[in-house]
């Protein structure tokens, strides 16, 4: 019987200490690896989706704030003009309410010419569109000027910055003359009244755009100086 020697015991529990081939992945840490992922990558997905929303508001935001900005500079430039032409025109403020404002003024030099700027159309119906007329004969609705318009107010005051009428209300006429419906004309202004002392108007426009289930608004605001009736 050959005689057992000290390399063949260590080559034994050399064997018995060297591990065996890959063993893998048992199917209860398969699960909780794949669960794992899946929340991960919901987190992210909620991150995006987030993130991409936030973007599409603000950048809805900041239409509706360029829209208000431009419609309120270009209704500020035009009404800064009432009573301009050559020679001055006497009856510079038709209609003045605290929705409707009419004008005459010659914006180009072509003509004087009658502007409006109201919420409603010539059936005397108010709606979200700011409709501008220009015209020498009619004093309601014209083309749409801005959409999506949600409150728009016009506050007149004297020369020295009281008011018209006063105290304030809500709603109000000067002199009492309403906006007119269809071929209605307005009132003349007397020398003296209320729409005749006009010298300074203040514009409040809010404009409006619905995201899904939200509604961002933006209010902007100018006060404007009629320079041609200021002494």
């Amino acid at each position: 019987m050959p005689r057992r020697t000290d390399r063949d015991s260590d080559s034994n529990r050399e064997r018995e200490r060297r591990p065996g081939g890959p063993a893998g992945f048992s199917l209860l840490e398969a699960l909780v690896t794949s669960a794992i992922f899946l929340i991960v990558l919901y987190g992210v997905y909620l991150v995006y989706d987030v993130g991409e929303a936030n973007y599409v508001k603000s950048s809805r935001k900041w239409d509706v704030q360029s829209q208000a900005r431009v419609a309120l500079e270009r209704l500020g430039r035009e009404i800064r003009t009432a009573g301009y032409a050559n020679p001055k025109l006497s009856d510079p403020v038709v209609i003045a309410t605290n929705d409707t404002l009419s004008f005459h003024a010659d914006l180009d030099g072509s003509g004087a010419t009658y502007v409006t700027y109201s919420r409603r159309d010539c059936t005397g119906t108010i709606g979200t569109t700011l409709y501008r007329n220009v015209s020498t004969t009619t004093f309601c609705g014209g083309e749409p000027f801005v959409e999506g318009v949600s409150a728009l107010t016009f506050t007149y005051y004297e020369l020295n910055n009281v008011p018209l009428p006063y105290p304030l209300p809500s709603t109000y006429q000067l002199d009492s003359q309403a906006p007119v419906t269809g071929t209605a004309t307005p009132t003349t202004p007397a020398a003296g009244g209320q729409r005749n002392r006009v010298r300074q108007v203040k514009i409040a426009l809010t404009i409006q755009q619905q995201i899904g289930t939200t509604i961002v608004p933006f209010t902007a605001t100018t006060d404007v100086a009629l320079r041609n009736l200021l002494p």
